[in-house]
């Protein structure tokens, strides 16, 4: 287990060299889900009028979509 990033420099300094794994690899699989809840979710597009208010709302919005 650890944690999958890209190359930037300054991950090297936050997370040990045991837990941290480095390429593209490790990040394509969250990236890949980022967008399908961006394309389904219109409040998590980064440039758009429709966005959450609250923390709250948005939870929301993400359970429904998951189930």
């Amino acid at each position: 287990m650890g944690y999958g990033t890209d190359f930037r420099k300054t991950y090297e300094q936050l997370i040990s060299t045991a837990l941290h794994h480095q390429g593209k690899t490790f990040t394509t699989q969250i990236k890949s889900l980022n967008y399908r809840l961006r394309h389904y979710l219109a409040r998590l597009h980064y440039k758009t009028l429709c966005y959450s208010k609250s923390k709250r709302m948005l939870e929301i919005s993400l359970k429904l979509l998951i189930h």
